[in-house]
């Protein structure tokens, strides 16, 4: 029987079939099919490659570490704007922002994301011993790096213990030190150090992908979507080839394949130029010419299925995997509004506590005991609103204070200073910026403070 002989099969040397993903061999019961165990170790370097070459890989990486960090935070220190703007401005020169954005890629693509903080300290220490807030003079840098330069991490794994699961310290072995330029632009590499470095987990900020308690390390977001990932790889390919062979004409001609090879190459490349457009075609009675589409019908389903296994899979819906979604709060449908809810946990549970933590110690630095300053960490919008939205969600704020002020609940000072920036509003709905207000507008929340200012001063509670 050829193909379905099992004893036939077996006799033959290094023939194996194969089937994809579970590797099912055909002659195994139904009742018998499980999940086959895989590999739980992961090759760093193809998943870096992965997401260099393949541009749905690398927006599966990149996009949600964007949208957490596209809008930056704000530092809010309450009643001292000169000191606020100092923080902010510092955070800027530490570029904070866009090193959490590179460590939550790290952390999607490799499963493992680190950041390390260095210091300018009064009394210099090993990188080995706990930091010390009252020994820093200065917040020198901020860098991300992934699991490719992490040697070893020293965690407890003492269930009886009060820091089981902690980790205490990491261990890097640098491979690469750099080079230096000489006075002819040739590059001398440095020599690097090659004795192991341990990080005491006081210098350092480490997120993980779907860890589980007893894993080592944690999982790309690629390896857990690779099988979503390599149907996209097909889908496209196949789509190309349709697009290259969607349309043919067959020429039948029986004086044409008689002829000889040269009368035969210039009799084609005529016809062919001819044949290349919807022109007319001339020949003899025994001649024929068909042509020949690819059918397409129903593919749009199994591509859609395909996009949605691929959703499911990342937690990104398709929308903004494609970038068909706006941007904006309008028409958001609620599995974009699942998404912008998940970057916000991003936001509360990985990044501002590491924000909080860079903060502190750039007041310890500066003199400053966070402990007695009234401050917190902001994260603007995710999504923005339209210029009528605005003007609409503006007008709405400018009556509700008004009824504040001539109900004493507000003055009409803290107003004017929530109207004049809302730097230091601890939840700003929106930003007075640009001219997404009408002149007809703006002059009408000025009235109306106007109007309540004079009569709050005034006494006046008509």
């Amino acid at each position: 029987m050829g193909l379905f002989n099992k004893k036939k099969l077996d006799n033959v040397p290094g023939r194996v079939i194969a089937g994809d993903g579970m590797d099912l061999d055909p002659f195994t019961n139904y009742d018998n099919i499980g999940w086959k165990m895989m590999s739980d170790m992961q090759d760093y370097d193809s998943l870096h490659n992965e997401i260099r070459h393949n541009a749905i890989a690398r927006r599966i990486v990149y996009k949600p570490a964007e949208d957490a960090t596209r809008n930056n935070f704000r530092v809010i220190i309450a009643n001292d704007p000169e000191r606020q703007k100092m923080y902010q401005r510092q955070h800027e020169d530490l570029r904070t922002s866009q090193v959490l954005c590179q460590q939550i890629v790290n952390q999607r693509c490799d499963g493992d994301g680190y950041m390390t903080i260095g210091v300018k300290e009064r009394r210099a220490t090993d990188t080995s011993t706990p930091l010390d807030s009252d020994n820093i003079e200065q917040v020198v840098f901020l860098h991300a790096f992934g699991q490719k330069h992490i040697d070893r991490m020293l965690t407890n794994d003492d269930p009886l213990s009060n820091d089981y699961g902690k980790e205490q310290a990491i261990v890097l072995r640098p491979q690469n030190a750099g080079y230096t330029i000489d006075k002819d632009g040739n590059q001398i590499p440095n020599q690097p150090d090659l004795k192991p470095r341990v990080i005491d987990q006081s210098r350092y900020w480490h997120i993980a992908l779907d860890k589980s308690v007893d894993d080592e390390t944690g999982t790309s977001i690629l390896t857990r979507c690779h099988d979503q990932l390599k149907a996209m790889d097909i889908a496209l390919e196949s789509t190309g080839r349709m697009l290259r062979e969607f349309t043919f004409k067959f020429y039948k001609s029986d004086q044409l394949m008689a002829e000889g090879d040269d009368d035969f190459e210039h009799d084609k490349r005529k016809i062919s130029q001819v044949l290349n457009t919807e022109a007319m075609a001339f020949g003899h009675s025994q001649d024929s010419i068909e042509k020949i589409a690819t059918p397409t019908g129903g593919i749009d389903l199994l591509y859609n299925f395909v996009w949605q296994q691929l959703s499911a899979a990342t937690g990104i819906p398709k929308s903004v995997l494609t970038g068909e979604q706006a941007g904006t709060l309008a028409g958001a449908s609620q599995d974009v509004i699942n998404y912008y809810d998940g970057i916000k946990a991003i936001q509360n549970n990985l990044l501002k506590p590491e924000i909080e933590q860079i903060t502190r110690l750039l007041m310890y630095a500066n003199g400053d005991d966070p402990d007695e300053l009234d401050w917190k960490i902001v994260f603007n919008p995710l999504q923005s609103t339209d210029g009528k939205t605005d003007s609409e969600i503006l007008l709405n704020k400018a009556n509700a204070y008004s009824s504040l002020i001539n109900s004493a609940v507000l003055d009409p000072d803290t107003v004017k200073q929530l109207f004049e920036g809302q730097d230091n509003d601890p939840n700003p709905d929106i930003q007075m910026t640009g001219d997404s207000l009408d002149l007809s507008d703006k002059q009408s929340i000025i009235s109306h403070y106007k109007n309540d200012k004079r009569k709050a001063e005034s006494h006046d509670d008509s």
